[in-house]
């Protein structure tokens, strides 16, 4: 897939992150990760450093603006980062 193609699927806004009994603004990048099989994820933004290492063994769920609302898979973060990579579960939101 080249790079033009990849960006046009891109979709950023603001999101709730829900993690056991917390709810957490933030940021997050959407898109289909491989199109031809509706396969979606993103990057999950501005999430609290000590939340990204709680994120990968809980349950997540993301709230979007127009109120639509996904089960999440958070993938492995590196140790102090903010930004946290996950897969889709379901049809894509958008």
């Amino acid at each position: 897939m080249q790079d033009e193609d990849v960006t046009a699927h891109l979709r950023c806004m603001d999101a709730w992150l829900f993690l056991g009994d917390q709810q957490i603004a933030v940021e997050v990048d959407l898109g289909l990760l491989l199109p031809d099989t509706g396969v979606w994820g993103g990057v999950l933004r501005r999430v609290p450093g000590w939340l990204a290492e709680v994120s990968r063994d809980a349950e997540a769920r993301l709230r979007l603006p127009t109120g639509d609302e996904r089960r999440i898979r958070p993938l492995a973060t590196p140790d102090g980062e903010t930004s946290v990579p996950f897969i889709g579960e379901g049809p894509a939101p958008f």
